[in-house]
């Protein structure tokens, strides 16, 4: 027989915590151009709406968001961070929406005066297209970021991009010390 009583069997023994690392994620909203842009100006509003609205969620798994606002304004730049398509939003070093696709931004043609020569990220979201970020892919995908403890996998800083595309890398090689290329030749 056994001398242990029933409050011995369900006893419970929990070391001393002497320290807790509060987990943090990393998210990097990248883009060509924050001032004329349209597709960037209100993916950037779409990412701070979403932010805030899963502050509650932060905060109840003491998870700290670091928000890394990164205006790639060089060919050298967009290479050092590869992006792909503007605008971007990654979330420890992964795109939000990796299979992206790019169309005519009318914004950013007006730049430079070659309206349809410049192409920026077109989003997709649930069956329908979006030319700035939807809020609740955004919101899906800081979720899923948190719940998963997403920083466990890949390196820090990976991407799932590829590297530039074709479209980025005639925004600058046009002229490559102004910072309003656009690739076009006007």
């Amino acid at each position: 027989m056994n001398d242990f009583t029933d409050s011995d069997r369900i006893a419970v023994v929990r070391p001393a915590i002497k320290s807790y690392s509060r987990r943090t994620i990393t998210v990097d909203f990248l883009y060509l151009d924050d001032q004329t842009c349209e597709r960037c100006i209100g993916t950037e509003a779409a990412l701070e709406t979403a932010l805030d609205r899963v502050e509650p969620i932060l905060d109840a798994l003491d998870v700290g968001i670091t928000l890394r606002d990164v205006h790639v304004s060089t060919l050298a730049a967009a290479e050092a961070t590869r992006l792909a398509v503007s605008p971007t939003v990654r979330i420890d070093g992964r795109d939000v929406q990796p299979d992206y696709v790019e169309n005519a931004c009318e914004s950013c043609g007006d730049r430079c005066g070659c309206v349809g020569d410049v192409d920026c990220r077109l989003w997709r979201y649930r069956g329908e297209e979006y030319t700035t970020a939807p809020v609740d892919l955004l919101i899906d995908a800081l979720v899923r970021a948190i719940a998963s403890n997403q920083t466990r996998f890949g390196r820090p800083g990976e991407s799932s991009a590829d590297g530039l595309s074709s479209n980025v890398r005639g925004f600058f090689e046009a002229a490559p010390d102004d910072d309003s290329a656009c690739g076009c030749d006007c």
